[in-house]
């Protein structure tokens, strides 16, 4: 008998529990109208890379996925991009655009310090833009650099051998100089892709902005005499935008941040850490990338 109402007893005390959590959790989904802030910060890449500087990155992928997030929850009525960002590389801040384009609810880009070059192509593909007046925006240009260690290379008797299959194969390494044909080439592609981006802009922004696609920056209250942007203000602007887009009066701010554990939090900080302790003997022997590298 005593082992029958224990049992019993038991399945009491599991059903409570079950019904407790099947409560709080029902009770914990919110299906009020809500604005959802999506951050845009730092240099756009595809990828993020290993540790130093992840937390001064805009991953295309990391971006893309919230907005799809957001795309697919009909509680959210209102995406607003908080940028922070002086552009990047060309293909990811592409890839953005293209799936700000997609969205099936108002986006609205909230330029801060800066939104620049590859991020105010994202911008661009907003259904509105605000940005402070000392916001700097713009820069619709193209930038092709890489270090040449040509000449240093001389000074110290050091000498590169050339073996390649394909006489392109190295074009912008960092160990010899541009050739006039060489240069011509990559200029070429700067181009391309420079028409590319203004042109997108122009369509995004429904107007023809050809005129300021030299690359210079403007400020925030200059972007608004040239149509770059649609009002000047801040956080409390870009909700009340979003509000008048999306047809509703009231709504809950939520922001999307990338859940992190205690241990990768703690891996980023030494690994930052380290990097800066060696930082004072390392630099002059590193390069980061002999590549030609071609940023919006």
């Amino acid at each position: 008998m005593a082992s029958k109402f224990l049992k019993i007893f038991v399945i009491v005390g599991i059903l409570f529990l079950i019904s407790f959590l099947l409560a709080k959790n029902f009770n914990s989904i919110d299906f009020s109208d809500k604005i959802v802030f999506i951050s845009i910060k730092g240099t756009i890449v595809s990828s993020s890379s290993n540790g130093i500087f992840n937390e001064q990155q805009a991953t295309s992928t990391g971006v893309i996925s919230y907005l799809n997030k957001a795309k697919n929850d009909n509680t959210i009525k209102a995406v607003i991009l908080e940028i922070n960002s002086p552009g990047g590389e060309a293909l990811a801040s592409r890839e953005i655009v293209e799936a700000v384009k997609g969205m099936n609810k108002p986006v609205v880009a909230w330029i801060r310090d800066v939104g620049a070059s590859g991020a105010y192509w994202v911008a661009s593909a907003s259904d509105s833009i605000i940005a402070d007046e000392l916001s700097v925006t713009g820069s619709i240009g193209v930038l092709g650099s890489y270090l040449q260690f040509e000449g240093l290379m001389n000074k110290y008797g050091i000498t590169y051998e050339r073996l390649v299959g394909g006489r392109y194969k190295d074009l912008g390494s960092s160990y010899k100089e541009l050739s006039t044909e060489e240069r011509e080439i990559l200029q070429k592609k700067i181009n391309t892709i420079h028409r590319i981006f203004s042109d997108d802009v122009s369509k995004n922004r429904k107007k023809d902005l050809s005129k300021f696609s030299n690359g210079e920056f403007f400020l925030g209250i200059e972007a608004k005499e040239i149509g770059l942007i649609d009002h000047l203000g801040g956080k409390e602007k870009a909700i009340e935008v979003s509000k008048e887009l999306a047809s509703i009066e009231k709504a809950r701010t939520v922001v999307f941040k990338e859940r992190k554990s205690f241990f990768s939090s703690i891996d980023k900080y030494f690994t930052k850490y380290s990097y800066f302790i060696g930082k004072g003997i390392s630099d002059g022997f590193l390069v980061k990338n002999e590549e030609f590298v071609i940023n919006t």
